[in-house]
């Protein structure tokens, strides 16, 4: 099945209005040209970022969050130094002026971000923006930050593969051995290559979670290192596009505690997330899931990774996930696109907290 093949069938203006499905289709296509365009702006930066910190904290919310994840698990034994994706208010007190802090806000007027971006400016910590505007833009020009600028006009979720290549080049930027921004290129080559299959998997997975959504069941993501930004991927992406309940549980940690849960009955069902390469570990970690879920009546899906990096694997899960959550959207006749609960929790901390004026106040000292 081809992408223009998938938009025919599935899509729907009437519910669909502002085309999500075609912008998660376009996945591969978007992170390909974005690793281009930021690695041709690498030389705006140069001087601007400090060679091999102790440390890099990728602070982000939401969609904007996402990509610090997904790059610790493709670098987590491979990376020498802690890459930590942060989604907090407040800086943890260990980050000093050795470390690198990219403070990540699509809109770049997230107050979590804000709030850790000020924070690193008043302990002298370098920073480096990545948003398409907002506050953040502002508050970096004024403070002489370096700022990676975003395509603007999109959703931050659907955001991810410029936010992804731009993490990418800064990281490789910072810590040159990494080559990350490369590794994402030929991951992306194959991606393409492997779309058609893609394209049915999520096409079979989208029409199993409509059917166990219709039974009033919820879903439930397993996953383990390196995979579990694509579980939380799953997760959030069905929380925002699909406006349905749905968790995330890491294994092994699941084994000490979830586990027990299954021994009464719950309205949920399961979807295991494998790598292509599973040690003996956690092979039979999953296993004994499987089997448990399976003897308990619950409904249990499986989806394989599939590539020869890990990078390949992660993308291909994304991509996997994106389309499925859209399309699960669409046949609820749900719109994917508009999230009203967020933009009125915000309308009502903008209401509660003066945001800017603690911006200006910081800024003023510099």
């Amino acid at each position: 099945m081809k992408p223009e093949e998938l938009l025919r069938r599935y899509s729907d203006p009437s519910v669909d209005r502002s085309g999500m499905l075609d912008l998660v289709l376009r996945f591969p296509e978007n992170l390909g040209n974005a690793l281009k365009h930021y690695e041709e702006i690498t030389h705006m930066l140069e001087g601007k970022l400090p060679r091999n910190p102790k440390g890099v904290i990728v602070a982000g919310m939401g969609g904007s969050f996402i990509g610090g994840l997904f790059a610790q698990d493709i670098l987590y034994d491979s990376c020498s130094i802690p890459l930590i994706p942060l989604r907090e208010t407040e800086l943890p007190a260990f980050v000093d002026s050795n470390y690198l802090v990219i403070a990540v806000s699509y809109s770049g007027n997230t107050e979590e971000t804000m709030r850790v971006f000020l924070e690193a400016l008043r302990r002298k910590v370098p920073l480096v923006a990545v948003a398409s505007g907002g506050f953040l833009e502002e508050a970096s020009s004024r403070a002489h930050v370096p700022f990676v600028k975003l395509p603007a006009g999109m959703p931050p979720r659907a955001a991810f593969p410029f936010m992804c290549a731009a993490l990418a080049v800064l990281l490789d930027l910072v810590q040159d051995s990494l080559k990350l921004a490369s590794e994402l290129g030929r991951a992306v080559s194959n991606l393409i290559k492997a779309s058609d299959l893609a394209l049915e998997e999520s096409v079979s997975l989208s029409k199993w979670m409509i059917e166990q959504y219709r039974l009033g069941k919820v879903l439930v993501v397993y996953s383990y290192r390196p995979y579990l930004s694509a579980g939380y991927r799953l997760k959030t992406q069905v929380n925002e596009n699909a406006k349905l309940h749905a968790f995330f549980s890491e294994i092994p940690e699941s084994n000490h505690n979830e586990i027990m849960g299954w021994e009464s009955q719950a309205e949920l069902f399961a979807l295991l997330l494998r790598g292509s390469k599973e040690p003996p570990y956690m092979y039979f970690r999953i296993e004994f899931l499987r089997e448990l879920l399976s003897g308990k009546g619950v409904a249990v899906r499986e989806i394989t990774a599939r590539g020869e990096t890990r990078a390949e694997e992660l993308l291909y899960l994304f991509y996997v996930f994106d389309i499925a959550s859209v399309l699960l959207s669409i046949s609820r006749g749900v719109d994917p696109t508009p999230v009203e609960t967020i933009s009125r929790l915000k309308k009502y901390l903008d209401e509660k907290i003066n945001l800017r004026e603690e911006i200006m106040l910081t800024l003023s000292n510099f």
